[in-house]
């Protein structure tokens, strides 16, 4: 090797060692420990996660997607515990999971998310290391009025369930709170509005939990007394009568024998689509059910069951009505037609 090549390499080399002397490359008092962060970060105050990556803007994109993750995971963890008294399974489980990234994700854009000036280099691990965080005061600006459309519309819901005087109707108007409480808009911004900034919640929301807190109860009251009545004109072996009279009981509401003591009569329409062919007798069944009270007609359901066959009419009679049973029992649900 020549002088002059020996010569170009130490500069080189001289190069390089500057360049990385120039890196910070001491852990920081942030990074000391996860107490240390805190310190620097209050959890009162801050959302705070380390990342790391190859490049400074790696380990900047890490920590971002650290909070997006530390997020998601709490939105899910308080839906859970609000939904303890609901019905739920596997599935459930994986859709909210979906439902709360998604909704995460998009909202982050919205939290100024910002990093440390003081990233380092890690020379042992050879990546850089930073902080993301975001300023809760500063998160609450601007996602406190998005929250707050989405509690005055549950609040409007929760109200004319309580002013109104019809009782079936008003069993209706609670069913349309709870389902508008249980929407994945409204869940996922009440949970992470209390884990932005649980006191600006508590503050400010302080009514609107009282009324979920009570909604429950408040809409299992109403749907016990509003008894309902059932009239089905035409049937067979009480199988369409039956099917709606367990469906009604399966949502909370009683049915009664006596008309006048109903707060809502459920009148069933079957049409039996009956046809004989050289091959046996057909059905193809369909009915309408309309709910209605004093205040007028409050709910339509309606179900087609497809062709149904057999030789014998009696026998091809019954499969067509239990196959509109079959319906009801598997999907007659109670909503808001008004």
């Amino acid at each position: 090797m020549t002088v002059h090549s020996r010569l170009s390499l130490s500069f080189l080399a001289a190069i390089i060692f500057a360049s990385c002397t120039g890196t910070p490359s001491a852990p920081l008092a942030w990074d000391a420990s996860l107490a240390a962060m805190r310190e620097i970060f209050p959890e009162s105050e801050f959302i705070a996660q380390r990342g790391r990556g190859a490049t400074r803007a790696a380990a900047e994109a890490d920590a971002t997607a650290a909070i997006a993750r530390f997020l998601g995971s709490e939105v899910v963890s308080r839906i859970a515990v609000i939904e303890q008294g609901w019905e739920r399974n596997g599935d459930a489980q994986a859709r909210v999971e979906i439902e709360a990234e998604i909704f995460v994700q998009a909202q982050m854009q919205l939290f100024g998310v910002r990093h440390a000036s003081d990233a380092y280099f890690d020379r042992r691990h050879r990546e850089w290391v930073t902080v993301a965080y975001v300023n809760r005061a500063e998160a609450w600006q601007v996602y406190g009025p998005r929250f707050r459309q989405q509690a005055q519309a549950f609040a409007e819901l929760f109200e004319a369930a309580e002013n109104e005087r019809d009782p079936f109707r008003k069993a209706l108007r609670y069913v349309a709170a709870q389902d508008f409480a249980r929407s994945p808009d409204f869940r996922n911004a009440e949970s992470l509005g209390q884990l932005l900034y649980p006191a600006r919640m508590d503050e400010e929301f302080a009514a609107v939990r009282a009324m979920l807190a009570s909604l429950p109860q408040r809409a299992s009251d109403a749907r016990g007394n509003a008894p309902v009545f059932i009239d089905v004109p035409v049937d067979f072996e009480s199988r369409v009568q039956n099917a709606f009279s367990q469906r009604f009981a399966e949502l909370g509401f009683p049915v009664t024998n006596d008309r006048n003591a109903a707060a809502a009569v459920c009148r069933v329409t079957v049409e039996e689509g009956r046809q004989a062919r050289d091959l046996g007798i057909f059905y193809f069944p369909r009915l309408q059910a309309v709910i209605s009270s004093p205040a007028g007609a409050l709910f339509a359901f309606s179900a087609e069951a497809g062709q149904q066959a057999a030789v014998t009419p009696d026998v091809a009679r019954r499969r067509a009505y239990q196959a509109l049973a079959d319906i009801v029992l598997n999907g007659f649900s109670i909503g808001v037609n008004f």
